[in-house]
């Protein structure tokens, strides 16, 4: 058979399958052995090692044979791909949701979707790897031989570190998830509050476990606190006296721990508290919500000692320093912050993750802080001996951000608009914006009742018709339509102007551009003249050109702006000439020289003519 027409080579005909490589979880990167880029020592092996990344954060080495040279793949009957080693046991698989500190600092405990992980606070090095539910919240119990996990599905899982097993699971809020773990202060009880709108009580007791052949413990529920909302986050002071509740509905309820008798309501978030904490000297009360902010409430009356816009993304954890005022929030703008409770300061910013920040857990005396995030790391930050300094803090933050300001300017493109360079709308701009608009509509009706007069008086000079009566406001003023509109703009901040002119309406920028063309051969404020034109221009480019009749109106205000700007030029020049002649002048009056004998002496000496004789001969 003849073939006629070009034929197209696809890459089904070049590349043919030879190996399927089944990972356990999605392959986000794949690469090969470097060693093997030689094909003799390829050959020589007979077999190609490649290097699988996962997303559940395993890298697996794989061994896949290949065929001798001159073989095809079917002919040489090769083995499945086998797996060689991994790294799998030291982090999270998935997102530690929750992190917890055993009572002397040693031991760290995080907890995400199907592992409990116990760490070594001081190595970093993972003690004990066990498997639990979908962890929301975990707390090491008194002893801090004992973990125990709230889950999404409302269970408590009781794990025995030294036996690394689950010896408990309990059916604490009947199916509903289980937001958050407290331990009472006396550590003899903890709390649990969950989505099925309650808060119950659970007491600590000592029982004899036949397997391990020593005693362990276990929980008992005694209480239960029913309330109108799911409950999100939960705290016992450390007097053992309140218990403040965060619920779904916004709010905050305190109650008295030993009669749960109601004894505050803290309303102000704007969206649920997701995390609070309570200072060690139970007087003052952090909530943390997602609203992107921070309030700081008094636990003797419940009222509102400050609200801080704490983060630029929603907040995820708060947590105090024992013994201080001092405490530490987390958010999903991958920052860890550090606040003064007494003066409601930012002491200092912690960067470091590459995800939304989930948990936080403080040392006992702020030694250190432990943080887990998104992307699947846990973070320590120690406390060194260094000195802090809040003012080369705010420095060393205002530098950052003009570095960041001055990359996005780099990655900007050329033809961005620049409507979209100006920043975002905000009320303030919007009612300057208004008032450009009010104030050339208002100077626009004069102007046309003032040309209106005056074309009555060219028709009919006879009849000398009375001139309109003045708008009040500008009779108030004493202005003119023109000034009016250069005062409105005039009292508009620098950093709105650009917003409140994006405001403006294509037709009201036409007739702002017949008031600039006046300020321009009046030479009225042409520095502020000047930066609304080319705002203008930049914003309206392709409009202004298309409209025909402003062709005119650009070129009459090129001319004035020229020879307003030469004038002005000039004038610098003048002034820069005569203060650069006073200068001198003031040098030769107020400075005085100091001379010696001896330099008084050679002047002198160097005034006087002296003669000099000269015989001649005849």
């Amino acid at each position: 058979t003849s073939v006629t027409g070009p034929v197209d080579i696809t890459a089904a005909d070049e590349l043919v399958s030879f190996k399927m490589i089944r990972a356990s979880a999605k392959a986000m990167s794949v690469d090969f052995d470097p060693s093997e880029t030689d094909s003799g020592a390829l050959a020589r092996r007979g077999s190609l090692r490649v290097l699988i990344g996962q997303n559940n954060n395993a890298l697996h080495v794989w061994t896949v044979p290949i065929p001798p040279e001159g073989t095809t793949t079917k002919q040489a009957k090769l083995p499945e791909p086998s797996l060689q080693s991994s790294v799998e046991m030291p982090g999270h698989r998935s997102e530690p949701r929750a992190l917890a500190l055993s009572s002397d600092n040693e031991l760290v405990a995080s907890a995400s979707d199907g592992s409990l992980r116990i760490w070594n606070a001081r190595t970093g090095a993972c003690v004990r790897t066990l498997e639990c539910g979908t962890a929301l919240c975990v707390a090491f119990l008194p002893g801090d031989q004992t973990v125990v996990v709230g889950t999404k599905r409302g269970t408590l899982q009781v794990f025995d570190i030294p036996a690394a097993t689950c010896v408990e699971t309990l059916d604490a809020h009947g199916g509903a998830a289980c937001w958050a773990i407290d331990v009472h202060a006396d550590k003899k009880s903890i709390v649990t509050g969950g989505a099925d709108k309650t808060v119950k009580f659970w007491d600590l007791q000592l029982v004899r476990d036949a397997d391990a052949g020593r005693r362990r413990l276990t929980l008992e529920h005694t209480r239960t606190l029913q309330m109108a909302d799911e409950v999100l986050a939960l705290r016992v002071s450390a007097d053992g006296r309140l218990l403040a509740v965060a619920l779904l509905d916004c709010t905050v309820k305190v109650f008295y721990v030993d009669t749960l008798k109601f004894f505050l309501s803290l309303y102000g978030h704007k969206l649920p508290v997701v995390s609070l904490d309570i200072a060690s000297d139970s007087t003052l009360l952090v909530t943390a919500s997602a609203d992107k902010s921070v309030k700081l409430w008094g636990l003797d009356f419940g009222d509102c000692h400050r609200s801080l816009l704490a983060h630029q993304e929603p907040v995820t954890a708060v947590r105090f320093v024992w013994g201080t005022h001092y405490f530490f929030s987390a958010a999903k703008d991958r920052s860890v912050i550090q606040w003064d409770g007494d003066n409601f300061q930012r002491i200092q910013k912690l960067h470091g993750f590459h995800g939304d920040v989930w948990a936080l857990a403080i040392a006992h005396y702020g030694n250190f802080v432990v943080a887990s995030a998104q992307d699947r790391s846990i973070r320590v930050w120690d406390k060194s001996e260094e000195p802090l300094f809040l003012e080369e803090e705010r420095e060393r933050e205002l530098d950052e951000l003009l570095d960041r300001g001055l990359e996005e300017a780099a990655d900007r493109p050329n033809d961005v608009d620049e409507a979209q360079r100006a920043g975002k709308t905000t009320a303030e701009t919007l009612m300057a914006g208004e008032r450009i608009a009010e104030a050339l509509d208002l100077a626009d009706t004069e102007r046309r009742k003032l040309a209106e007069h005056a074309e009555q008086k060219r028709r009919m000079p006879h009849l000398n018709p009375p001139p309109p009566d003045p708008n009040p406001i500008l009779a108030f003023e004493k202005l003119t339509p023109e000034a009016y509109v250069l005062r409105i703009v005039e009292r508009v901040r620098a950093a709105d102007l650009d917003d409140a002119l994006l405001v403006l309406s294509f037709s009201r920028v036409l007739s702002l551009l017949e008031y600039v063309d006046v300020w321009a051969r009046r030479e009225w404020n042409t520095p502020l003249t000047c930066r609304i034109l080319f705002f203008l221009l930049k914003s309206h480019q392709n409009q202004i050109v298309a409209t025909r009749s402003m062709r005119s109106r650009l070129a009459s205000i090129r001319h004035a702006l020229r020879a307003g700007l030469a004038s002005q030029r000039d004038q610098i020049g003048y002034n820069l000439a005569a203060l650069a002649s006073l200068k001198t002048d003031w040098e030769a009056n107020a400075t005085a020289e100091f001379f010696d004998d001896k330099t008084i002496q050679k002047i002198l000496d160097s005034q006087v003519k002296k003669r000099k004789f000269v015989g001649l001969k005849t």
